[in-house]
């Protein structure tokens, strides 16, 4: 069940993360996380009364919810910084790249724990090490128009591997809550982070002298991809919590790792981006890094 409900969680945050880019193409990053976060809270608190309607609220524990509140400050940050790469750069290239960071952090974090992975699983992380070199520096499309206003390679890997480093603590903190927790560290986080980046936001908005709610407020065409982001991520969190439960965190969060796979395929259908074949390469290397790494 727990593989089955990792899989999901890819699925969706793969799917979501491709709306958020495609929205962060029409209007400012920043403002994607402010809605896609902002309606995600409404989805959370709708819930949770739903759970106190039918009598049955989960009991979070003290440490449940503090780590909601460091999720609370460490989602905007990774989500804004992919969402970035994602508008500047091929989404083909970016999302990989995110998905092995995130997904070697949850390895580490077991050893440092005391885990000791099998010997097929430290395998994994090196051919996932060796994936990321060969799609973050497999030679750009020159001749193709279509990549000739896409940001150089050198731009986009640094905000993708910050993204994978946060969705990686993500992972962790998510998966150390408890059995009782239900979406209690959801609904503390998510409010958090939407305050904490419209701080954000309002303040770079009076620092470069424009109107505030340009700053914080999506614009309107970027709304039906910026909602969909918004259901997408909530329903991957839920999804990860969930599966954590049923399973162990080493083995979820690398299977849930595998979301580029849906940000691929739906670049490659809707925006028909082409991937080079060194890229192909990577893309297959860590593929089979990552299923090592939940084989072990």
């Amino acid at each position: 069940m727990a593989i089955v409900l990792g899989l999901l969680v890819a699925l969706f945050y793969g799917s979501g993360d491709f709306l958020g880019g495609l929205a962060a193409k029409r209007t400012a990053a920043i403002t994607v996380v402010i809605g896609s976060f902002g309606l995600s809270t409404v989805l959370v608190a709708l819930t949770t009364l739903g759970w106190f309607a039918v009598g049955t609220p989960p009991t979070p524990a003290a440490d449940d919810l503090w780590l909601g509140v460091a999720v609370g400050l460490t989602g905007p940050v990774a989500v804004a910084l992919l969402y970035r790469g994602l508008a500047m750069g091929r989404m083909s290239v970016v999302a990989p790249i995110t998905a092995v960071v995130a997904a070697i952090v949850p390895l580490a974090w077991g050893l440092a724990d005391g885990e000791r992975p099998s010997t097929v699983a430290l395998v994994g992380v090196a051919v996932a090490l060796v994936s990321v070199v060969l799609i973050a520096g497999a030679p750009e499309h020159a001749d193709h128009p279509e990549d000739a206003a896409l940001a150089p390679m050198s731009k986009v890997v640094p905000p993708a591997v910050l993204s994978g480093l946060g969705f990686g603590a993500i992972f962790v903190l998510l998966g150390s809550t408890s059995s009782h927790a239900g979406l209690w560290p959801l609904l503390v986080s998510r409010p958090l982070s939407v305050a904490a980046t419209a701080s954000v936001a309002f303040l770079l908005a009076r620092r470069s002298g424009t109107d505030a709610r340009t700053g914080i407020i999506p614009a309107r065409s970027a709304w039906p991809m910026v909602a969909g982001a918004g259901i997408l991520d909530i329903s991957a969190n839920a999804l990860y919590l969930a599966a954590t439960n049923a399973g162990l965190l080493s083995i979820v969060a690398v299977i849930s790792s595998l979301y580029p796979a849906a940000t691929v395929v739906l670049a490659r259908v809707v925006l028909g981006e082409r991937l080079h074949r060194v890229q192909v390469l990577g893309l297959a290397l860590a593929a089979a890094g990552i299923a090592a790494i939940a084989a072990g």
